[in-house]
């Protein structure tokens, strides 16, 4: 079916379909355009909310700050030995070792502080170490060192060598424990600026 039009028709039909060509190549151009903005506008919001809930957390600081610094200085001071000099602190800490040792059945035989090596930086807590020669039993020994190791202030046991007194032809007697030759090397911290507590 073949319809004629007029020329008035004819061109208003040419401009119609001219509109319509112009607003489908509009569209083909806005509608990406616009998704991509909104996609692009929930990434920055998301990155705002983020900063703000950062800058909150960031104000908390000082805080968070004082607080740490107030526990650290009620109880940090346990941790350390309390002697102001590294001597002071050699002997405080020869003191709890032959304490532990000596409480738990063992027998020293000698102990030695050991020098101090001044490698740390200004106010950080200086290490102090201890040589110590002592006998004792397997089991007595384990008691030893777990006491050693669970104290406060902190021990750390630096080196450990047992070795055994009984020679080879030993022969085990019922309820009768075999002593043992231990060398332990004991260190320990002392606090920066002297243990004021």
């Amino acid at each position: 079916m073949k319809t004629n039009l007029t020329p008035s028709q004819s061109r208003a039909l040419a401009l119609l379909l001219l509109l319509l060509a112009v607003a489908l190549a509009v569209a083909a151009v806005a509608l990406p355009t616009w998704l991509l903005n909104e996609q692009y506008n929930g990434v920055l919001d998301d990155y705002f909310d983020r900063l703000k809930r950062y800058r909150r957390v960031a104000a908390l600081r000082p805080a968070i700050e004082e607080a740490t610094k107030s526990v650290e200085e009620r109880a940090g001071r346990q941790y350390y030995l309390k002697a102001a000099s590294p001597a002071l602190s050699a002997a405080e800490l020869q003191g709890l070792v032959t304490k532990i040792i000596e409480t738990n059945s063992g027998k020293i035989a000698s102990s030695q502080a050991l020098p101090s090596k001044e490698d740390g930086k200004p106010g950080e807590p200086a290490k102090v170490t201890i040589s110590v020669q002592m006998s004792a039993s397997i089991t007595s020994l384990l008691v030893i060192l777990h006491a050693v190791e669970t104290s406060q202030p902190y021990l750390f046991v630096d080196q450990l060598t047992v070795s055994a007194n009984q020679g080879r032809g030993y022969r085990a007697v019922p309820g009768v424990y075999p002593e043992y030759m231990v060398q332990l090397t004991v260190s320990a911290f002392a606090a920066a600026g002297g243990g004021k507590s």
